[in-house]
């Protein structure tokens, strides 16, 4: 992969987004790499986020940066029969530019739900653990969500395993109820603001989130935020595709190999502690 070419792809994504006018570089009708396919390379349109750091955000500069580009660049380099251009925008609206062919991978974290399974192709291989728990103000008495009866938490992008697994939640605890926030186009900074106004009483991050947002938004360098209670969810991430699609097919395939390879030459993990500063391929 030529990492130089790939930021413009990357940041001409990125602005179409931000500034919400039509994505740039994806193929108008059918799969986005029918239109790219030369001398027996396919260009492959990799959908990715914009706010989400370590993982897949836009830096001061405003390329798009993190964990997640990283290892895609990575996989590519793995696989000449490809080439990956790169579309950035906010979460929700990955899945809908994968359902109309906009894009031909989603990458942003995704665990599996049974509700996703029904709509999209998962990878075989998964990339990263992703366990998340309740986060509160430090002098919180909170501990689980029976003590948020009522509250507002915030949930991240109304299609996330979070929104669903609160959702079930609320049905399955009447009178118990939580109220779901979803932020999904929201910052770091936003989020910390929300907590700390009071706007809202709970967020549901990894334990990797938590230690960021203490560094990055204390107001006097002590922590002013925690974990608590036992996960929320438990789970693995997984690259999403276009189901009943041949091509799609070969395209997961080819990435699930890279992918393993990756994972057997350490690669995987020294990209992990790049970005996040630990190895999130492993259990939290």
């Amino acid at each position: 992969m030529r990492r130089e070419n790939i930021k413009k792809v990357v940041v001409a994504g990125a602005m179409s987004a931000v500034m919400g006018m039509s994505l740039v570089g994806c193929g108008s009708s059918g799969s986005a790499s029918a239109a790219g396919s030369a001398e027996g390379v396919t260009k492959v349109v990799i959908g990715s986020g914009i706010n989400y750091n370590p993982y897949c955000y836009i830096d001061e500069n405003g390329d798009a940066v993190g964990y997640e580009y990283d290892v895609l660049a990575a996989i590519d380099e793995l696989l000449p029969q490809y080439e990956f251009e790169y579309q950035s925008m906010a979460f929700d609206q990955l899945v809908l530019s994968l359902e109309s062919g906009k894009i031909d991978v989603a990458a942003h974290q995704y665990e599996y739900t049974p509700e996703r399974e029904e709509k999209y192709l998962f990878s075989a291989e998964s990339y990263t653990s992703y366990i998340t728990y309740l986060a509160v103000l430090i002098d919180s008495n909170v501990q689980s969500l029976e003590d948020l009866t009522g509250q507002k938490i915030r949930t991240g992008g109304a299609t996330s395993a979070t929104t669903q697994i609160l959702t079930k939640w609320n049905e399955e605890h009447p009178g118990q109820e939580v109220v779901l926030v979803n932020s999904e186009s929201s910052s770091d900074e936003e989020g910390a603001a929300a907590l700390k106004s009071g706007a809202a009483a709970a967020s549901v991050l990894k334990k990797s989130d938590v230690t960021k947002m203490n560094k990055n938004f204390s107001d006097d360098g002590k922590d002013w935020l925690k974990s608590v209670g036992d996960p929320i969810n438990n789970s693995k991430t997984y690259y999403l595709y276009r189901k009943n699609d041949p091509e799609e097919q070969a395209l997961r395939d080819a990435i699930d190999g890279a992918l393993k390879t990756l994972k057997e030459n350490g690669t995987l993990s020294e990209l992990a502690i790049k970005w996040v500063g630990y190895d999130v391929t492993e259990e939290e």
